[in-house]
């Protein structure tokens, strides 16, 4: 053992160098970067990942179904009915008179 090993034990300590941390976007919690996933909103951790990409499927669904079930508001010009039915109704009369004559009421504006 010589001098500059005996000194370099005494002495000379390599610092570790800290992993960067970095907080979960969603939690608060901090994780180090390299475990971190991340989107256009930000960064998470692994399960809050999973959550935000659960959610973001069945938010998806929710939309579709809403629009499956979404009603249409319609006006009789000849009995002045206003009256909604589901957007994929099958609609030919208006239920008030009979009459064929009536809009959406999206085009009334």
């Amino acid at each position: 053992m010589g001098l500059g090993n005996w000194f370099k034990e005494r002495f000379w300590k390599e610092e570790e160098i800290p992993e960067p941390m970095r907080s979960c976007s969603r939690c608060g919690f901090e994780y180090p970067e390299a475990l971190m996933l991340g989107d256009v909103s930000g960064k998470y951790c692994s399960e809050c990942f999973d959550k935000k990409k659960k959610e973001g499927i069945e938010l998806a669904a929710r939309k579709k179904q809403e629009m499956l079930s979404a009603k249409v508001k319609y006006f009789c010009y000849d009995c002045k009915f206003h009256f909604s039915r589901k957007r994929d109704f099958p609609l030919g009369i208006c239920p008030n008179c009979g009459s064929k004559n009536f809009v959406p009421e999206k085009q009334l504006m």
